[in-house]
């Protein structure tokens, strides 16, 4: 099943592009959106919010701040104060290149099985 992705505004507009030319048959993306298009400036709460509502994959450079949000999301679903799990976070480090990034998250997502996405996050590795 196509997954849809929303790409935090720290993210380059060029990887949506990219993403969009990998799977120019959108065999396994349905839709990719980019932060810059209708919500720059809103917060990282208000971001990850936004891909949960839509139901998108949120793929970050900002892995510090995401990976605290994300442990703060699981602690008030734990103390039963946010109903939703949010749609999976895929972190990617700034000094993966462009490319590089693209093709990873490629391959995360036509993995068969999808690994566990829902309300984890998966951090991505500079290869070596």
């Amino acid at each position: 099943m196509p997954q849809k992705l929303y790409l935090d505004e720290c993210t380059s507009v060029l990887l949506t592009e990219r993403l969009r030319q990998l799977d120019s048959q959108a065999a396994l993306f349905a839709s990719i959106e980019h932060a810059t298009h209708g919500l720059r400036g809103v917060s990282d709460p208000e971001q990850l919010k936004h891909a949960v509502q839509t139901s998108a994959i949120f793929i970050t450079h900002n892995i510090r701040d995401f990976y605290w949000l994300h442990r703060w999301w699981k602690t008030l679903q734990a103390w039963d104060l946010l109903a939703h799990p949010h749609t999976g976070i895929l972190a990617i480090p700034n000094s993966l290149r462009l490319d590089e990034a693209a093709l990873d998250i490629l391959v995360f997502v036509s993995q068969s099985p999808l690994p566990l996405i829902e309300n984890n996050m998966y951090v991505f590795k500079q290869n070596q």
